[in-house]
């Protein structure tokens, strides 16, 4: 039996199950979430969906969102867990999950196989993508409803099918999901689209830190927690800004400071082409793609850029320097 045929008999063979993701989900995380807990529904499963944090306004309205409780434990009874999007189990956030009977369904490059089933494919555009696989594994139809939570995780997921991790079997699960009842231009409306005024004000001060190193190839932003009390946005306001200084011409790495205390940031790194920023987030302590990686550091900003450029800077020589070679 393949791993998928195995994860759908470990759904079929089990009945109360706990759902969940990582810490601040983004849209693969609520999408993939949605989609496995309304699949479960149809095979006649009790299923619950805690998440550590809020999911971000624009996924607050995917079919089945009103099934998601915010929490910090596991509370309830369960006899197996589903987690998505984790290469562990701290990053849910969740406490509680020891001892229940996991499946581990990831897309990034280093996971902790931490399951008693562990489906990890870092080739994966998005979790959504492998759920797809998953769901014809099962007798359970592709609803509207499910097609919609999926296609959301793998249109966020991959940039609007912008990024790197984007492969022909993307656009044939998008296809499918189209045929499914996925109305494409009323999902981008809904996720794309419908940003709030607190989040562009937001944007307006973040863009006002805009700042290069001295090749002008790397670009940050920087987001205090005085820029977010001023604005009046909430913390999940800031998925996705770190794309902005990567969408400038000649820049092909961003990162995306977030203070978290006086002296604790969160940064996000985005790069293009084959520059692997989830090496570097790696080396310290964080974890990602190669395209889209984070870190949490506990210094101040200036430190925070002094250990992080350098890096950066070498990996963009490392990069040339391996692409010329190849091309000699």
């Amino acid at each position: 039996m393949t791993i998928i045929q195995d994860i759908a008999a470990f759904l079929t063979s089990h009945h109360t199950f706990l759902v969940t993701s990582h810490e601040r989900p983004d849209g693969d995380a609520v999408g993939s979430q949605l989609a496995t807990a309304l699949a479960l529904q149809q095979l006649g499963k009790q299923v619950t969906v805690i998440n550590r944090d809020p999911a971000p306004p624009n996924y607050r309205r995917l079919p089945g969102s009103s099934m998601i409780r915010l929490g910090t434990r596991a509370d309830g009874k369960f006899d197996a867990l589903v987690i998505l999007e984790c290469n562990n189990l701290a990053r849910s956030g969740l406490e509680g999950l020891e001892g229940l009977p996991a499946v581990n369904i990831d897309h990034h490059p280093v996971n902790d196989h931490f399951g008693v089933l562990n489906w990890v494919d870092p080739e994966a555009a998005a979790v959504a993508e492998m759920l797809l696989d998953l769901l014809r594994e099962l007798p359970v139809r592709l609803t509207p409803d499910i097609a919609v939570n999926l296609y959301t995780g793998i249109l966020t997921d991959t940039g609007s099918f912008q990024f790197s991790n984007t492969r022909a079997k993307t656009f044939r699960a998008a296809a499918e999901l189209l045929e499914a009842g996925v109305n494409p231009a009323a999902v981008a409306e809904e996720v794309l689209l419908s940003q709030s005024e607190k989040r562009l004000r937001l944007i307006g001060r973040l863009i006002e830190t805009l700042d290069f190193d001295s090749t002008r190839k790397i670009a940050w932003v920087r987001l205090t927690r005085k820029m977010l009390e001023e604005t009046g946005a909430e913390a999940n306001d800031t998925e996705g800004l770190v794309n902005y200084p990567l969408s400038l011409e000649g820049v092909r790495i961003s990162l995306f400071f977030r203070q978290e205390g006086n002296a604790r940031y969160r940064v996000s790194l985005r790069s293009k082409g084959d520059l692997d920023v989830g090496k570097v987030a790696r080396s310290f302590g964080g974890g990602g793609h190669r395209n889209a990686a984070g870190i949490s550091l506990e210094c101040d900003f200036q430190e925070a850029l002094d250990r992080l450029v350098p890096a950066l800077q070498a990996l963009l020589r490392e990069t040339d320097d391996d692409e010329a070679s190849q091309s000699s």
